[in-house]
């Protein structure tokens, strides 16, 4: 095919993307929002759950054994596609650890954000290939799993394409929330107070030392840090995104399937 004739045709490939990765529920679970920002008490340092950091690809994977964290492949939730394998975890200090649901300050399934801290180029294209959120009891047992990211993928099919610079300065980073269903599935887990929407019947003091992990990855990434963290939605603000930002969410995920698709031809030709 000639690049000119490509060029021509990729002119709605943005506009098919952006409604691929809003519309396909067949695995919904966690669901990308919009830019986050702090209010109240923030969530801090101490909520970080996943600190990853390569170039191209990078991945990784937080859980809990029973005794302490594990990290890589042993951590890594099974059934997801594409799969994640783990090892670009950072463990220094605080980087990467399993959170209690207490400490934590997650109130209900429905108030849980996951919010993630991108350091790349401002104007960057990333994607979230994948993001899943495990809750552990104390003796490690796997209480819940959301299971795959909705719109989960590889580009051009799946994934959902971030521009780098939305997330601007001062921000949280980029949320995501349980959908309705999953939400309500894992209050059983987390909730400790009756009286929060959702929780009557199901809350149990015990919930706050169960532990969060989580599962990630994610591509054309440039190699700085990237740090996920949970919150509550009492302490974030999320964005509503204005239609010139969708647009240009659209305009980027066409250049970055333009630039992938003219690569591979050079390979070819």
């Amino acid at each position: 095919m000639k690049i000119g004739k490509y060029l021509k045709r990729s002119s709605g490939a943005a506009a098919l993307l952006l409604v691929t990765a809003s519309v396909n529920h067949a695995n919904a679970s966690l669901v990308f929002q919009d830019v986050a920002t702090g209010k109240g008490a923030g969530i801090g340092s101490s909520n970080i759950v996943l600190t990853i950091q390569s170039t191209g690809t990078e991945q990784g994977c937080v859980g809990w054994n029973g005794t302490a964290d594990v990290t890589g492949s042993l951590a890594c939730q099974g059934g997801l596609t594409p799969a994640v394998t783990g090892g670009d975890e950072k463990t220094g200090s605080s980087q990467t650890q399993t959170r209690e649901v207490g400490t934590a300050g997650i109130t209900s399934g429905s108030n849980l954000v996951v919010i993630l801290n991108v350091s790349e180029p401002g104007g960057t294209l990333f994607t979230v290939e994948n993001l899943s959120l495990t809750v552990y009891s104390p003796t490690g047992s796997v209480l819940f799993n959301s299971g795959n990211l909705t719109g989960a993928g590889v580009p051009p099919g799946g994934g959902i394409t971030i521009n780098s610079s939305f997330q601007g300065q001062g921000n949280l980073g980029f949320a995501f929330l349980l959908d309705p269903a999953q939400a309500a599935a894992v209050n059983q887990f987390i909730c400790t107070n009756a009286l929060v929407v959702g929780c009557a019947g199901v809350a149990n003091a015990a919930n706050a030392i169960n532990r969060i992990g989580l599962t990630t990855i994610l591509t054309n990434t440039q190699g700085g840090n990237e740090t996920f963290s949970v919150a509550d939605l009492n302490n974030v603000s999320i964005a509503t995104p204005e239609p010139a930002t969708l647009l240009s969410i659209a305009g980027g995920l066409a250049l970055l399937v333009l630039s992938r698709r003219l690569r591979d031809m050079r390979r070819k030709g």
